[in-house]
């Protein structure tokens, strides 16, 4: 078990052997909460660890694709308000 102090700017310091354990690092984001009289911290995972984890509703497509569908769709738009 370690133990450490509470600074005057209410800080602390992990011992080494959490950091290692949980591979933090500095700068990470910890969600912190008390539960039963205890102070709780979780590291919150970073954005890129879920990169992909989801799939995409919708099919990619390049800009030149994406290019012709926009002046096909403004083109039919005009064509519709000619007399």
């Amino acid at each position: 078990m370690t133990y450490s102090t509470l600074s005057p700017k209410h800080q602390t310091t992990l011992g080494i052997d959490l950091v290692r354990q949980l591979d933090l690092h500095p700068g990470m984001k910890l969600k912190q909460w008390v539960e039963g009289g205890r102070i709780i911290l979780e590291p919150v995972p970073r954005v890129r660890t879920a990169f992909g984890a989801l799939k995409p509703k919708r099919k990619f497509v390049s800009i030149e694709e994406e290019t012709r569908a926009m002046e096909k769709a403004v083109g039919t738009q005009a064509a519709r308000k000619d007399p």
